[in-house]
């Protein structure tokens, strides 16, 4: 359904369907791979660099310190994170961003569906959780959820693809399947205007035969990674199991934090009032999630996970005290194995070993949902 490697499987022309939006320094110390968890055994560094941060511009001021900031909630580290994958000469990159959204405001965004019953809105508000993706082929791909904070539900969401096969939706999650208002260009004319002026248009209700467990909460694929890093699998004998509605049908994924190890990565942090490069070993858990349809006994490979156009298994490397996904990686149709990256991370609040970083100005602000 989404992102990366979306557009990979929608390479061959006859496939024709859719690929569907603070610190505390502290003096300056060498950077060490972070310690190992209690109890657990320490693992062995890959390579014997450990992260390395920007050194202060010559002849400007070392980073001073700044208010403390509250704890992010949910529990996330951050407010961005961007990721890249190449395979042969294609490359890609989606970026996700985290907002707030109140409850006036979550009422102006969310249709009521003409069948079915709408999945019950939280009185306070919603997570939104957008990704902006750019695509081979000229493909660009914008996506927004709106998720319960409490049990990471989905509750709508709208998408936006331009390039081959352009459309736009509005989704709302029902509690049985998912309405949809669809709308596509009829000529190249309309391809050349926006969303709001293409007028192909078609209404949709997906009621998968075979349903979860009543109560049970269904989220949507592009969730995953934000319910990955606020699930904090990079604790010690952390667990995850979560049900996705994959195009027709339910799909149950269940994730479980593995072993420690040290991994080579490099991508760019940042934070209010500072940012660096880390180059070097990050402390990571692995991170495998087997998949299965629901009603199915057994898990397989063959299951469309709806997730970055992955099928089955998929393996994350979480870095333990964040419980950011620096990769994770996974077959995808048409393409074998793919291998996804961070190459950038927005922090809510500095890390821990911040001290001597490069003063910044802060991140950009989020997309509105």
């Amino acid at each position: 359904m989404i992102a990366l490697a979306a557009c990979w499987a929608a390479a061959p022309a006859a496939r024709g369907t859719e690929s569907s939006p603070p610190p505390t320094a502290t003096p300056p110390a060498s950077l060490q791979p972070p310690p190992t968890p209690a109890g657990e055994p320490v693992p062995t560094p890959t390579l014997p660099a450990p992260p390395q941060s920007s050194p202060t511009p010559a002849g400007e001021p070392a980073p001073t310190a700044a208010p403390p900031v509250p704890e992010p909630s949910p529990a996330i580290a951050w407010t961005e994170l961007r990721y890249a994958a190449h395979k042969l000469f294609l490359s890609a990159s989606t970026t996700i961003q985290t907002a707030w959204v109140p409850a006036a405001e979550l009422a102006t965004l969310l249709r009521r569906p003409e069948k079915g019953r709408a999945v019950a809105v939280p009185a306070d508000g919603a997570v939104a959780v957008s990704l902006t993706s750019e695509l081979p082929f000229g493909r660009d791909e914008r996506v927004t959820l709106w998720l319960d904070p409490a049990s990471g539900a989905a509750l709508g969401g709208e998408k936006t693809t331009l390039g081959g096969s352009a459309y736009h939706k509005f989704m709302r999650f029902t509690e049985g399947g998912l309405y949809t208002w669809r709308s596509s260009p009829r000529n190249a004319r309309e391809a050349a205007r926006g969303p709001e002026d293409w007028t192909d248009r078609s209404r949709d209700l997906v009621e998968p035969a075979v349903q979860p467990p009543q109560g049970v909460a269904v989220t949507d694929p592009y969730a995953l990674l934000f319910l990955v890093s606020a699930a904090r699998l990079d604790r010690k004998d952390s667990s995850l199991r979560l049900v996705l509605l994959s195009g027709d049908r339910y799909v149950e994924i269940a994730l479980a934090g593995g072993g420690l190890s040290y991994q080579r990565q490099s991508f760019q942090e940042s934070w209010p009032g500072g940012a660096r490069r880390r180059v070097g070993n990050v402390l990571v858990r692995t991170v495998r999630g087997t998949a299965r349809a629901v009603g199915a006994a057994e898990t397989t490979n063959d299951v469309d996970l709806g997730f970055l156009g992955m099928r089955g298994a998929l393996t994350l490397f979480v870095e333990v005290g964040t419980g950011i996904p620096v990769a994770f990686s996974g077959r995808a149709e048409y393409i074998g194995n793919l291998t996804v990256r961070l190459t950038r991370a927005v922090l809510v609040a500095p890390p821990a070993d911040a001290a001597g970083a490069e003063p910044s100005p802060g991140p950009p602000p989020l997309s509105p949902p």
